[in-house]
């Protein structure tokens, strides 16, 4: 959460650059953003709440900066106000920091600083850290620096200016951070996908260190000020991917690029054995699978284990990443640990990853972001192959998810008596996105409706969650999903005439069952949307009733989504919001 962009060059006019790659990180955080930009040894910073167009429009383009830093914002510490948006100013002025991360210790920082005189102006963690560097004597800052983040506990990715010359001060510890250099400038960044334009090649800063950046090089420094060496990665395909084209946003780009990233998916891994450490050796002394993750991940793992406890036959389950970590997980070197994650960089579980290397377990990351943390770390790695999501309603990953793990299963199973063949060109021939204007339909019942329910059973409930997840987050329609046969046993009281329950149905041996559900509901005067690639359904209290295009059983679970997400989508059109922006969401939660 937050995107950092700290620009130096040779040549004038870096603000239109930095603002330019500002808005590429927008994703991460728009509830406020602002620019520091150095000019002899003053400061010119400029603020704005809202998205990075309100910052443009106070912005004169026809500048001489040629250094300069900035932040978009997802407020943690502090409400979201102009006095609490980054960059902050150390009460002397001679210090500029934007900074994405939290400062657990921020309140005693806080304390300490009011022992010092110092009079913190915002309500961040943030603004803690310049106040430190402002304290400290001597000329040598990157020194100045090493001293301050061993004061900091908690993440961080921070990125200082100060007044007397143009050196980007850099550290980082858990939060992501990346810098990259061409001829004439140097780019500190949260994400490689600002570098797609300008530069060839970019450096991911290790864990723990620290840097100077100056227009001609890139000085790396270990917590013990040793100096680091380190390997450059080559701008690819997914850092380039972001472009909108001819959509009005990447919700319904990303919606749409579903069929290829599937095609995507089989292809690549036709032609690359990304299950080749994952052999009989490997899998061996395994005895329980456990797969972590976070929100729509974690809907995915709940999926995912179901696949795997029904090919492989190992017990499988899965859990929520910030839960895991806290449960005091039974894990040793018989166990597997699956971490989910579009972004890896996912804080929770890139924690959970951390926690199960230490106990020996073997792990593995499914991830669409290559050069991520969680993909760095993990002893092996499926790509989900989705190229860049945008969109905080993540989509496309969700269904790459799924098939990445289907495959995974698939590929399980071979090392047990029942190994499975699935003819996954089936997905090849499917209509995604069969009769999907008739959901224009289905959303006036939504925007009728005061109370929405998902139901659902086996794999079918999992739909539930995450197709309850599409419709709150874009919106904030209060929704519940629950399994079908929990119905009577609580959540029966909330529905009524003003009540709309989404009724799936995919496995042709639960469909009585989900019928039998149905029924309870229209007793009670709720309507009926029933969500369903079976034939011959036949029920007098459905009030609706949503064909998606027919797929054998063991994969329609990858499709039985896309109705949903499509559905969110137009509704959250209908009621006038962003489905790219949501209010209090950002895409990459590097926080706990």
């Amino acid at each position: 959460m937050c995107g950092i962009i700290g620009y130096i060059s040779k040549e004038k006019g870096v603000s239109k650059k930095i603002i330019h790659n500002l808005k590429k990180l927008e994703y991460r955080g728009y509830d406020s953003s602002g620019i520091c930009l150095l000019k002899g040894n003053t400061f010119l910073v400029k603020k704005s709440v809202g998205e990075i167009s309100n910052l443009e429009k106070k912005l004169d383009f026809d500048d001489d900066f040629n250094c300069g830093i900035a932040h978009t914002r997802w407020a943690t510490h502090g409400k979201v106000s102009l006095k609490n948006t980054h960059p902050h100013l150390s009460q002397d002025h001679c210090w500029a920091v934007v900074h994405n991360g939290i400062i657990e210790n921020f309140l005693e920082l806080s304390e300490f600083l009011k022992t010092q005189c110092v009079t913190l102006k915002s309500e961040t963690d943030t603004e803690t850290i310049v106040a430190l560097m402002a304290l400290l004597k001597g000329n040598d800052n990157i020194k100045k620096l090493n001293e301050v983040t061993t004061m900091l506990v908690g993440s961080f990715a921070i990125c200082l200016l100060h007044k007397s010359e143009q050196v980007l001060y850099v550290a980082r510890r858990h939060s992501p951070l990346y810098v990259a250099k061409n001829d004439t400038s140097c780019m500190v960044s949260s994400d490689p996908v600002t570098f797609g334009e300008d530069f060839e090649t970019y450096y991911a800063l290790p864990d723990d260190c620290i840097a100077k950046v100056t227009v001609d090089k890139i000085d790396v420094y270990d917590k013990d000020m040793n100096k680091v060496c380190v390997s450059a990665s080559e701008v690819g395909s997914f850092e380039k991917s972001a472009e909108l084209g001819k959509y009005s946003f990447y919700a319904e780009k990303e919606i749409s690029e579903i069929p290829k990233v599937v095609d995507t998916i089989l292809s690549n891994y036709k032609i690359v054995d990304h299950f080749k450490k994952i052999n009989k050796t490997f899998f061996r002394q395994i005895k329980k699978v456990k797969l972590i993750g976070c929100g729509t991940a974690y809907h995915a793992c709940l999926m995912g284990a179901k696949y795997i406890q029904d090919y492989a036959h190992i017990e499988a389950q899965g859990y929520i990443a910030s839960e895991f970590r806290y449960s005091k997980p039974l894990i040793d070197k018989h166990t597997l640990c699956i971490f989910v994650s579009q972004s890896g960089e996912t804080a929770d579980t890139l924690l959970s990853l951390e926690l199960a290397k230490s106990k020996g377990a073997k792990t593995l990351a499914v991830v669409n972001v290559p050069y991520s943390s969680i993909a760095q770390k993990a002893d092996v790695v499926l790509p989900l192959c989705a190229g860049m999501e945008v969109a905080v309603m993540s989509t496309k990953a969700y269904n790459a998810m799924l098939l990445v793990l289907k495959l995974l299963a698939t590929h399980l199973s071979k090392f047990s008596e029942t190994p499975q063949n699935i003819d996954y060109t089936e997905l090849k021939k499917v209509n995604y996105f069969k009769d999907v204007q008739k959901i224009d339909q289905i959303t006036n019942l939504v925007l009728k409706s005061e109370k929405v329910f998902f139901i659902g059973r086996g794999e079918d409930y999992i739909c539930a969650l995450e197709a309850g997840l599409k419709l709150k987050e874009i919106t904030y329609i209060n929704c519940v999903s629950i399994p079908s046969g929990e119905l009577k046993h609580g959540t029966l009281s909330l529905v009524d005439n003003k009540s709309l329950v989404f009724v799936i149905a995919t496995d042709q041996n639960l469909l009585a069952k989900n019928i039998s559900s149905a029924s309870e509901i229209k007793a009670r005067g709720g309507k009926i949307v029933l969500v369903t690639n079976l034939d011959d359904v036949q029920c007098k209290d459905i009030d609706y009733v949503y064909h998606f295009d027919k797929i054998t059983p063991k994969l329609s679970s990858i499709i039985s989504i896309i109705p949903f997400q499509v559905l969110a989508y137009k509704t959250c059109l209908k009621l006038g919001y962003s489905p790219d922006k949501p209010r209090n969401l950002a895409k990459s939660v590097t926080v706990e």
